[in-house]
């Protein structure tokens, strides 16, 4: 007859530890490797808007989509309506589904032109998930606005990147859940404010502590702590924004 084994309750909870442990080592690392992936799609989606952006300034002399100086200035809604942007999907970054109203632009589809490019309409757009360098969209500031064509090295240059609006500034970013935060679609300010570490929307580091950015030439960057390097330091600043601006060291 065969022996019957059977496992002592030691030899149980010692297995139960190993386990416990292995998923504590491969945890970090299967998550990590999730934000990869979801980082790889975002920079798909963030090309697949330079290229909208890049189309629709070739088809109006090189200007982007300026639908009007207002504070409210709908980009998005712009590309969409051009036809250069058909999925609305697109706006929405994979690492983002949990903002807030993370797939509102989503409620856009099957609108009218007319409707869509009213004061109401156009709030369908507000919380898209990236923005545009605010010297290529009307603005309610004075910043003087900047032909996509006209460029002093363009591969240097920002037009857009991964964003995020109020309430979640450099100051509580992290603290705040991610349920709270949400994007803003109104465009980076401009590099003259004062306060610099509360220019809002900025480029939120949310994929690995880094954001996926759209230079200028139509390349697209995954950059370590970008808002710090591109939106703080007064140094790098204004030179890859303003695209007629040179390199401050030359």
């Amino acid at each position: 007859m065969r022996k019957k084994i059977s496992f002592t309750l030691i030899e149980l909870l010692v297995v139960i530890a190993i386990i416990a442990i292995l998923a504590a080592i491969l945890l970090p690392a299967l998550q990590s490797a999730r934000e990869r992936g979801r980082s790889a799609s975002c920079i798909n989606q963030v090309k697949q808007i330079t290229m909208a952006l890049q189309s629709y300034a070739d088809a109006n002399d090189g200007w982007g989509p300026v639908p009007e100086a207002t504070e409210f200035t709908r980009w998005p809604a712009l590309l969409y309506l051009s036809g250069d942007m058909t999925d609305l999907k697109t706006y929405i970054c994979p690492s983002a589904t949990a903002y807030a109203h993370a797939d509102y632009v989503l409620k856009a589809s099957g609108k009218s032109k007319e409707s869509l490019l009213t004061a109401s309409g156009k709030t369908y757009f507000n919380y898209v998930h990236y923005t545009v360098n605010r010297y290529f969209i009307a603005s309610s500031d004075t910043t003087e606005l900047r032909k996509m064509n006209k460029a002093s090295a363009p591969s240097q240059k920002i037009l857009a990147a991964d964003s995020c609006g109020d309430p979640a500034n450099p100051t509580n970013y992290d603290a705040i859940s991610i349920t709270t935060r949400r994007g803003l679609s109104s465009g980076f300010f401009s590099t003259y404010e004062s306060s610099l570490k509360y220019l809002s929307p900025f480029m939120v580091q949310r994929h690995s502590l880094g954001a996926n950015v759209a230079w200028l030439d139509g390349h697209v960057s995954w950059e370590k702590y970008a808002w710090q390097r591109y939106q703080v330091y007064p140094n790098s600043k204004k030179y890859n924004w303003d695209p007629l601006e040179n390199r401050p060291d030359k």
